[in-house]
C-alpha cells in the first residue's frame, strides 16, 4: 500500500484514540456528576453528545472510503474492522454517559443509598477494562486483553449482586424503589459496557495477531 494510505491510516487510529479518550471522559464525569449530585457537570456531558455523534460519524465516513479507494488487505483491513467495532462500541460508552448523566436531575437530592458504592466500584473495573483495550489498541501489545472474559465475569456478579442490594432496599421501604431501580439501570449500562470492552478486545487481538480470541 501506498505511503499516504499508511499515513491516513495512522491518522485515523489515533483519531480513535481520541474518541476513546473523549467517551471514556463522558463516562467518568458522568458517574462523577451522579456521585455529587452536580447538576452543572451533568449538563455538560449531555451537552457533549453532539460532538461524540461527530466523532463516530467521521470515522463511518473515513472508514468506508478508505475500503472502496484503497481496497486494503491483511493486516491493514484487519485495523479498519477494528476501528469500525471500536467506533460502535465507544459511541455506546458516551451515549451511556450522557444517559447516566440525566439521571442527575432525576434522583433526589439527598445522599445516595450504600449500594451506590457497589456501582461506582463496578464503574470503575468497567472502565479499566475499557482503558486496557485502548492501551492494548495504542501500543499493539495484546497482553491486557487475554483475561477480559475473566473481568467481564466479575462485571456480571457485581451487576447481579446490585440488584440483590437494591431489591432489599425497595422491600425495607417503598420511598426507596424509584431510586433503587435507577441504580439497577445504571448497573446494567455498566454490564454492558463490560462486553463492549470484551467485543473491543476480540478485534484488537485478531488485528494484533492475525486469529481469533473468542469472549463467551
Amino acid at each position: 500500500m501506498s505511503d499516504k494510505f499508511q499515513l491516513e491510516l495512522k491518522k485515523l487510529k489515533d483519531y480513535t484514540l481520541e474518541m476513546g479518550e473523549f467517551s471514556v471522559g463522558m463516562f467518568t464525569d458522568s458517574l462523577k456528576a451522579l456521585k455529587d449530585m452536580d447538576e452543572v457537570l451533568a449538563e455538560e456531558v449531555h451537552d457533549r453528545k453532539k460532538k461524540l455523534a461527530y466523532y463516530s460519524n467521521k470515522i463511518d465516513e473515513e472508514t468506508l472510503r478508505m475500503l472502496t479507494l484503497y481496497q486494503p488487505v491483511a493486516s491493514d483491513i484487519r485495523l479498519i474492522s477494528c476501528i469500525s467495532q471500536m467506533n460502535t462500541s465507544l459511541y455506546r460508552l458516551g451515549r451511556n454517559g450522557k444517559d447516566i448523566a440525566q439521571l442527575t436531575t432525576s434522583l433526589p437530592n439527598t445522599p445516595h443509598l450504600k449500594v451506590f458504592n457497589s456501582i461506582c466500584h463496578m464503574a470503575e473495573y468497567v472502565t479499566e477494562m475499557i482503558n486496557d483495550a485502548l492501551e492494548s489498541f495504542k501500543t499493539e501489545d495484546p497482553s491486557k486483553l487475554l483475561d477480559l472474559e475473566k473481568r467481564d465475569n466479575y462485571v456480571d456478579d457485581l451487576q447481579e449482586a446490585i440488584f440483590r442490594e437494591s431489591f432489599t432496599y425497595m422491600m425495607e421501604d417503598n420511598r426507596n424503589i424509584s431510586r433503587c431501580i435507577e441504580y439497577v439501570m445504571i448497573s446494567r449500562y455498566l454490564e454492558r459496557m463490560g462486553d463492549h470492552a470484551c467485543l473491543m478486545g476480540e478485534k484488537i487481538y485478531f488485528m494484533i495477531e492475525g486469529k481469533k480470541l473468542e469472549f463467551h
